[in-house]
């Protein structure tokens, strides 16, 4: 009878070992709950339309700025001796490419919203921010 309770406490304890070192091997998948996350108190219905209402502002903004301004035709059209026409078609050009670059620069920040928003979605889509699935996944997960 001493064995046969020898033998289970062996195999309760390393049973139990063994899932203290899976859980702890596994701590890679909740890698993503460490990172800002802007958006978790968004509802997932919500987090959906953000998402779609992004995308579709993200290709608008990238469309507008999707070839550069060149000036060059601006400034060549100039007389060689006109060097004040030359002047003022290259501030033009200036002003058209300090417009260009805010264009530009908002539509970085859509596709960065973008990105955060679709980062969220993963973590949702992956149950990732259910603490109990999460505990499940890392303790039974070989």
């Amino acid at each position: 009878m001493g064995k046969v309770v020898l033998l289970l406490l062996v195999v309760v304890v390393g049973g139990a070992g063994g899932l203290y070192w899976n859980y702890n091997r596994n701590v890679g998948m909740e890698a993503d709950l460490h990172k800002p996350r802007p958006f978790a108190k968004v509802s997932t219905p919500d987090l959906l339309k953000l998402i779609e209402a992004y995308q579709l502002e993200t290709k608008r903004a990238k469309a507008r700025v999707a070839a550069a301004p060149a000036g060059e035709d601006a400034i060549a059209r100039k007389d060689a001796s006109d060097l004040s026409g030359k002047a003022d078609a290259f501030a033009a050009f200036q002003r058209e490419n300090e417009r260009w670059k805010a264009q530009r620069g908002n539509a970085m920040e859509h596709d960065a919203e973008l990105q955060q928003l679709q980062f969220e979605k993963s973590i949702r889509d992956r149950h990732l921010d259910d603490p109990a699935y999460v505990f499940k996944q890392r303790l039974l997960t070989f």
